[in-house]
């Protein structure tokens, strides 16, 4: 017998897309397209912002909640309590009270915890007791990575009753597979093919200064995509002299080919729970060079270019290394491999076995 679902999806919001809504996207449709849920409920703050992907299925239901946090909360309990099977959280937390039906999230990353800037005082104390929580509540924990794994047992003291550590899927769309409408879309946006493209929303972590600091020794243009307003005047307030284009938003179409035309995608977070812009650039065609950091040496399985996210000089020496042709042909081709068994809707099959033993149990008797 399928699943009734409910899943808390207030990660769709309306122009943008996350990496959390991503894995969050990937998995719904894969719950519904292979039958494991019959009926789903998708409890958002902005129905305008749920994926056409899903708003066409016929058995997925669409709930708005309140934005207000403790109305939301007992929201998001009535909903699962009303008949649900099983309760899925994109989050590393679970609703704080009244959960009944069994439940499932997903820790991308406890770097809100333990990263330097970091919330503190009562708010802090609150998000611990939240994932400590959720960890000893839910029936099954996804994590993107061991890294994040390993960050959380140091943090919450464990992994959760059931821990599961899965690499989350690559959407077809990113392929090196030129289209007709690659030049046009690049065109739309200003750009001429050949950047060194940076995505993200340019939060702290992301690590921006770095780049920007060396971006006029840089032989190529640096082209930073998806930061919102706010944020791009603080960096460039801190980098006044940098050469670098900013462009707010990119449709979510557009992305593919935007990454497909770079002459390479650089990613110098300090801290990340897994990185899909590298994997999703990889599966272009198009070289990653990366922080060399734990975690992104793990999800790229090594395929991609490392350098010191201290050292603007070291991101420098990557792109130039990059220039040789046959070097660039290299990792373009190993990136591929990288992601080859991450692509497409068979890459969720993983997360899908994990919940065999709770189709079971709706079909034992009693």
């Amino acid at each position: 017998m399928p699943l009734r679902v409910i899943i808390d999806a207030r990660e769709f919001v309306p122009g943008r897309t996350t990496g959390i809504g991503r894995v969050l996207c990937g998995i719904a449709g894969a719950l519904v397209d292979n039958g494991t849920a019959d009926r789903m409920v998708l409890a958002v703050q902005h129905p305008e912002g749920v994926p056409s992907s899903l708003k066409e299925k016929l058995n997925v239901r669409i709930v708005k909640v309140s934005g207000a946090f403790p109305i939301a909360e007992a929201q998001l309990a009535l909903l699962a309590k009303n008949r649900q099977d099983l309760f899925l959280s994109p989050y590393p937390k679970l609703p704080f009270w009244g959960l009944r039906a069994r439940a499932v999230h997903i820790i991308h990353d406890v770097f809100y915890l333990t990263s330097p800037g970091c919330r503190k005082g009562y708010r802090s104390a609150f998000d611990r007791l939240r994932l400590k929580r959720a960890l000893g509540r839910a029936d099954l924990t996804w994590y993107d990575s061991y890294v994040s794994m390993e960050e959380t047992r140091i943090v919450a003291g464990h992994c959760g009753r059931h821990p599961k550590m899965r690499y989350p899927a690559i959407e077809d769309k990113f392929s090196p597979a030129a289209r007709t409408d690659d030049v046009r879309v690049l065109q739309r946006y200003g750009l001429a093919p050949g950047y060194i493209l940076v995505t993200g929303n340019g939060r702290p972590h992301k690590n921006l200064g770095v780049l920007l600091e060396g971006s006029s020794a840089m032989m190529r243009p640096l082209v930073f995509v998806g930061v919102a307003e706010n944020r791009r005047r603080i960096w460039q307030k801190s980098f006044p002299h940098s050469p670098a284009a900013w462009v707010a938003r990119i449709d979510e179409e557009d992305l593919p080919a935007v990454m497909r035309k770079a002459f390479c995608l650089a990613q110098p977070s300090i801290a990340e729970g897994y990185g899909y812009p590298p994997l999703e650039a990889m599966a272009c065609g198009t070289p990653a060079v990366v922080s060399d950091i734990p975690v992104l040496q793990e999800t790229t399985g090594g395929r991609a270019l490392f350098a010191n996210p201290h050292d603007p000089r070291s991101w420098v020496e990557a792109f130039e290394t990059l220039e040789e042709p046959d070097t660039h042909q290299r990792f373009a081709a190993e990136g591929l491999l990288r992601v080859k068994p991450l692509k497409g809707k068979q890459a969720w099959g993983a997360y899908l076995q994990d919940l065999t033993p709770f189709t079971d149990v709706v079909n034992s008797p009693g």
